[in-house]
């Protein structure tokens, strides 16, 4: 019998590592599972699943591996639906932006042989700019080049571990180790801030008594500034920075502290205080730029995984014996 992998949730992220799987030389079947049928059957076409099915929970009987890639507040009802349903010693990743919620649910509601990983995969180098047309088209060389953040719970044991290891090096990425509440911090800064300042301006420019010259004028600055992230409607936006509360009301007051501190350099008509704090902000972003764009992340800093050499490196983990290669005509 080969592995089982689940997929809940055939977003991009979940999509673009079943893409990645099919280049492995391994006995298995991705299963997929997504709440819109469209877009399972369109992933489906893809080759990022080899089977659907309309509900995970008789699949989840058998997955050694599920990937869990839903909103953070659909991640509770997963789990308590699972729970004791996972064969012993599965493991769940869970790619979800919140952690520290995601974690805390998995604790209650599966048994103590089954076993939760927080993942997040982060885009390599070349997707980092790169417009996507459709960003439910899955990619396997997504993630390629960049880093796989991992949230380890305590107890988990070294085969679970191992596993998301392993996931990192299918997807080309260098993985490093957490904490929840770091990760959480971050995710409030680099994803949920951002959402909140489109909001912010658009609403801002929207209720101006010059809206209408304003449609006129604004251009791709002002079009990108306002865009939102595609893949998440308001509704799942809100839900996850509702479950970020706390961070994300820090970050808050720090982003209004700036804005006073900069609207005090406009009031001061002080110009050269301005320049040097707008270089400082472009100068600072091309830096990390730089860096993001060709992967440079101090790497001595991280755990490095070996890239894989030969087929059947996840199998083992399970006793399940590699697929051999097709004979060629």
């Amino acid at each position: 019998m080969g592995l089982e992998i689940l997929f809940i949730g055939l977003n991009q992220i979940g999509a673009s590592i079943g893409v990645a799987l099919a280049d492995q030389l391994l006995e298995m079947r991705r299963v997929g599972y997504d709440s819109d049928g469209q877009q399972a059957r369109r992933v489906r076409q893809a080759g990022a699943v080899d089977h659907l099915v309309s509900h995970p929970r008789k699949a989840s009987e058998v997955a050694d591996v599920v990937i869990l890639s839903t909103p953070t507040v659909d991640v509770r009802d997963y789990l308590e639906m699972l729970g004791a349903k996972l064969k012993p010693n599965a493991v769940v990743l869970d790619t979800s932006p919140l952690k520290v919620p995601s974690a805390a649910w998995a604790e209650e509601l599966l048994p103590e042989d089954r076993h939760y990983i927080g993942i997040t995969p982060i885009v390599g180098p070349a997707a980092l700019l790169t417009e996507v047309p459709d960003h439910q088209v899955p990619c396997a060389d997504l993630f390629h080049g960049g880093l796989m953040a991992i949230v380890i719970p305590p107890k988990t044991p070294e085969l679970a571990v191992t596993v998301a290891l392993r996931f990192a090096a299918i997807l080309g990425a260098t993985p490093f180790f957490i904490d929840p509440v770091e990760h959480d911090a971050v995710i409030a800064t680099v994803e949920g801030l951002p959402s909140l300042i489109c909001a912010a301006l658009m609403n801002m420019a929207a209720e101006a008594k010059n809206w209408r010259e304003l449609q006129r004028m604004a251009g791709s600055l002002f079009a990108n500034a306002t865009q939102f992230n595609p893949s998440q409607t308001p509704k799942i936006q809100g839900g996850t920075l509702f479950l970020n509360q706390e961070i994300v009301l820090t970050r808050i007051d720090a982003l209004l502290e700036e804005l006073q501190r900069l609207r005090a350099l406009m009031a001061a008509e002080d110009s050269k205080a301005l320049i040097d704090y707008l270089t400082k902000a472009t100068t600072t972003r091309d830096a990390w730029l730089t860096i993001r764009q060709h992967g440079d992340w101090a790497s001595q800093e991280f755990q490095r995984v070996k890239p894989v050499e030969k087929p059947g490196f996840l199998s083992n983990l399970f006793g399940i014996k590699p697929r051999r290669p097709k004979e060629r005509k």
